[in-house]
């Protein structure tokens, strides 16, 4: 309720002063349109105790951008006051300024879009291609009329199509909000009324008059009046925080969009010159150049995702998903292919059998959730036990296997067991409480001719004769076969 009504007084002061401009001495302008542009710092500084840290960066641009623009305001202020003219240099600054405010668009289109990348893309592009078509029908035939130099007309067209392309990814985050932000919806305005400014400096060439039209300055105004607001609303903090997650998903007619996005400018150019109207060589050279790296940027974007997804299910078809090693089936995998090296080249694989002694007591006395942490835990302390080249897998249940490819003597394997036993006997943090529990280890050397299925059994029943030897009181829990 309070920032609903922090930010309605602010909405409400913005526009009083909006609309007693006009009606300000025409001297007097310049210094209180440097007072209201200046107004905007105190809600997006205010707002920056409010956002976490990673998520500032936003704010200190826009904090930046507004800076600057108030910086050349004011020389332009003072330049006006004393020689009647506007400064070149103020103009540069306040260039400046803009651009940063753009980078501001960008960054908070990067931090709440950032698991939106493709959807972001397609609305920039779609948006890029529809300025586009507006400025060759309407806005270029116009500038042409006003004598516009091409140099400005390019100028103003980057801006324009930057603009547009920000204002169309700001929408995509609208659609994808899981309900409505304000601080958006203000922001999406505010580069609304910076397009229009734009274009209004450009129809009326009030760049570089010294007293430009009151509407125009208005524009300005309620542009930057409308980004205060925008930071003085709760909802800002939300709007610069990463947003939903959506599935990518190139379809159809995704296709068709990104392919009417490439063609239509050049499509225009050439309904135009068979109309018999002058044809503006800007406007395909520009937007062609504008949107063909973002639909690159997209399908490789896609292309990476696709791969990465490729990835996951590979790795979650040949893992195990709760302790992340590999599982029975690539074990087997592994095991057959080292079984099948040629003979004599290397010493024979050994297949070490582990399973755990005082598992199932611990699962029902603290429950399954407890058991899969101890078995995740357990995991990790094996893995540290092996050399490299070794092979740790989870088989089943609360059983392990090692397979020793190569250069595994009987003292080295006795050494790895041992190990076994010294990692899994230091005891266990389980639900606040230290568990004890116990490893048997069967051992056994491939010979020739032995496949995969025979070494493991020879293996497990190893293990079994060891689990026999620990609970008899024999010091070791493993037996070499």
């Amino acid at each position: 309720m309070r920032s609903r009504l922090i930010t309605g007084c602010y909405v409400v002061a913005s526009l009083f002063a909006t609309v007693a401009y006009p009606a300000l001495p025409v001297t007097a302008r310049p210094t209180v349109y440097l007072l209201a542009a200046l107004c905007p710092l105190l809600p997006v500084a205010g707002c920056l105790p409010r956002t976490p840290r990673p998520y500032r960066r936003a704010l200190w641009l826009i904090v930046s951008a507004l800076s600057v623009i108030g910086a050349g305001n004011l020389i332009n202020a003072v330049a006006i006051a004393n020689t009647g003219a506007r400064s070149g240099v103020a103009q540069l600054i306040v260039t400046v300024g803009h651009v940063l405010m753009l980078l501001s668009a960008l960054q908070l289109v990067r931090q709440r879009g950032r698991d939106d990348v493709g959807g972001i893309i397609d609305m920039t592009v779609v948006a890029i291609a529809t300025v586009g078509v507006l400025w060759a029908i309407a806005l270029q035939p116009r500038l042409e009329s006003v004598g516009a130099r091409v140099g400005g007309q390019a100028s103003l067209m980057v801006i324009t199509l930057s603009l547009g392309g920000i204002l169309g990814a700001l929408v995509r985050l609208e659609v994808r909000s899981r309900r409505p932000l304000l601080a958006l919806r203000l922001f999406m305005v505010v580069l609304l009324l910076a397009v229009v400014g734009n274009l209004g400096l450009a129809l009326t060439g009030s760049f570089v008059a010294v007293y430009r039209p009151a509407w125009l300055d208005m524009v300005f105004l309620l542009s930057y009046l409308t980004l205060g607001a925008a930071a003085s609303h709760r909802s800002m903090v939300t709007l610069l925080s990463p947003g939903p997650t959506s599935q990518d998903r190139l379809s159809r007619l995704h296709l068709v969009f990104l392919g009417l996005a490439l063609g239509i400018n050049p499509v225009v150019a050439g309904v135009q010159q068979v109309l018999g109207r002058p044809v503006d060589a800007l406007v395909p050279a520009i937007g062609t150049t504008a949107i063909v790296p973002l639909v690159m940027v997209r399908i490789g974007w896609l292309s990476a995702q696709r791969l990465r997804a490729e990835r996951a299910l590979s790795h979650q078809a040949t893992h195990d998903p709760l302790t992340g090693l590999p599982n029975r089936a690539e074990f087997l995998t592994r095991l057959t292919a080292a079984l099948s090296a040629e003979p004599g080249a290397t010493r024979p694989p050994v297949l070490l059998f582990c399973d755990l002694d005082g598992f199932k007591a611990v699962n029902d006395r603290f429950g399954h959730v407890v058991g899969d942490e101890l078995l995740h835990q357990v995991g990790s302390r094996l893995a540290r036990c092996l050399r490299e080249g070794d092979t740790l897998a989870r088989y089943g249940g609360d059983e392990f296997v090692i397979l020793c490819p190569a250069a595994a003597t009987p003292a080295v394997v006795d050494r790895i067991c041992q190990r076994i036993e010294q990692a899994l006997s230091a005891p266990f943090e389980l639900g606040g409480e230290a568990v004890t529990i116990g490893v048997s280890v069967g051992a056994v050397t491939a010979v020739p001719g032995m496949d995969a299925d025979a070494i493991i059994r020879r293996a497990d029943e190893a293990m079994y004769l060891a689990k026999r030897n620990r609970a008899a009181g024999a010091h070791l829990s493993l037996r070499v076969a």
